[in-house]
């Protein structure tokens, strides 16, 4: 496959941040061509796929930034796997099974234009307690490692669960084999309630649904709930389509704040409209995509803190003292996202189920953020590492509140990257100063 390299992306997804110099970008088509540039290249190699990750995390400067361009990225299906390329979207994966009456065993995030091998290297995942990562539905990895070789490792491999979190830091995922599962529909129950509530009885709506999302408006202290169940086997009550207007005013205040953030209250900037499209919500029937891929992607400071969810009502407690107490403010809800043990050796849920408390800071049309914003970012962070919370990998932290060496499998990971990457060639600054590689 031919490819032009003056066409390669050389910023972050919203063209905020450049991370590779022009003349250091480059692109390889198939696992032949990885092979040849990483034994032939005489720099670091910096992989960028979507490049949505928060950009210290993927910083090229110093390097050779990669690219992966696929001539076909759907390599295989069999009766309950799809084998892919590394640079297939999950847009890719979802509508090719979704075609033929398939799913993955696992729920979409709201955003699926990143790569599969960008969202397991990161730690995807969406919300469900009977499901972990989005790497818990891989089955086998094909990768070239800092070498040149190629390899090929399964679940039987002692070092898979490196792979299904491995930061960009074990070599360049050619290809990835996937597990799948016979599509099902769902209904959306959607409903309003108190900040009380929700401390009270997120366990019991875990419980009783296979997939709960919330979003915790602090100020008011109402919280917006999904429960996601199938309709299928034991009949849940039927979708409502009647319109709510309860949250509506909520809606319009988180609207009124943002807008005197960003300097702007035009309601068609996509920061905007991730609020606006909770007006008049009601009841949604579909499959997990249908009801979850709605995200609208805008220029962003992402945050998010996996906590163990048997500690969840104490770190919602310790987090709504947090926020009455800092002399900063929210403009958007927090996220929360249960799921349930991962395999991935770095992750905050592996080997415990775990909630995601998840934190948007929107950036005006220059770049900036709201004064204080980085700071209640922090004073966040601290709360709730507090409670042994750990860092999505793909989003913004600061690694000073975090003990990663707490992580079980820690120095098992430390090993099997120096196995495959002894000189740190797949290691950007950041990541090799978080290592300590």
């Amino acid at each position: 496959m031919e490819i032009c390299l003056d066409q390669l992306p050389t910023a972050n997804w919203c063209d905020s941040h450049a991370l590779v110099e022009r003349d250091r970008n480059t692109a390889v088509g198939d696992p032949f061509d990885v092979s040849e540039l990483v034994r032939t290249s005489e720099h670091r190699l910096q992989i960028l796929g979507s490049r949505y990750s928060y950009p210290d995390l993927i910083e090229g400067h110093d390097g050779l930034g990669v690219h992966l361009r696929s001539s076909r990225r759907i390599l295989g299906q069999e009766d309950a796997t799809i084998t892919v390329t590394g640079d297939c979207t999950l847009t890719e994966v979802w509508e090719h099974l979704r075609a033929d009456r398939r799913t993955l065993p696992i729920c979409p995030p709201v955003i699926t234009t990143q790569t599969v091998a960008g969202a397991i290297g990161t730690g995807t995942h969406a919300q469900g307690t009977r499901e972990g990562l989005f790497a818990d539905t891989v089955v086998e990895f094909e990768f070239v490692d800092a070498s040149g070789r190629w390899h090929r490792i399964g679940r039987d491999d002692p070092a898979f669960g490196a792979f299904q979190l491995h930061l960009g830091s074990l070599g360049l995922i050619t290809s990835v084999t996937l597990a799948t599962e016979s599509n099902r529909n769902y209904v959306c129950h959607k409903y309003t309630t108190s900040g009380d509530e929700l401390r009270a009885g997120f366990g019991a709506w875990n419980e009783r649904s296979e997939h709960v999302k919330v979003w915790w408006f602090t100020e008011e202290d109402r919280a917006h709930v999904w429960e996601v169940t199938p309709t299928a086997g034991l009949m849940p009550q039927a979708a409502d389509a009647t319109a709510h207007t309860d949250l509506n005013q909520v809606l319009a205040d988180t609207q009124a704040r943002m807008g005197r953030d960003l300097r702007s209250d035009d309601r068609q900037l996509a920061s905007q409209r991730t609020v606006g499209r909770f007006y008049d919500y009601s009841d949604a029937t579909g499959d997990l995509v249908e009801i979850f891929r709605n995200g609208i992607p805008a220029p962003q400071i992402n945050m998010e803190v996996g906590v163990p969810l048997e500690r969840f009502e104490a770190a919602a407690d310790d987090l709504r003292r947090v926020l009455a107490d800092s002399a900063y403010q929210l403009h958007y809800p927090v996220i929360l996202r249960p799921t349930g043990a991962s395999d991935a050796w770095l992750a905050a849920a592996y080997d415990r189920p775990t909630c995601w408390f998840g934190f948007v800071v929107y950036q005006r049309a220059d770049g900036t953020v709201a004064d204080g914003s980085i700071e209640l970012l922090g004073e966040l962070q601290a709360a709730l590492s507090a409670h042994e919370g750990l860092p999505h990998w793909g989003k913004y932290f600061d690694p000073r509140f975090y003990d990663f060496a707490s992580l079980p499998r820690w120095a098992d990971f430390a090993g099997v990257r120096r196995q495959f990457d002894p000189d740190g060639r797949f290691l950007n600054p950041k990541l090799a100063e978080i290592l300590g590689a």
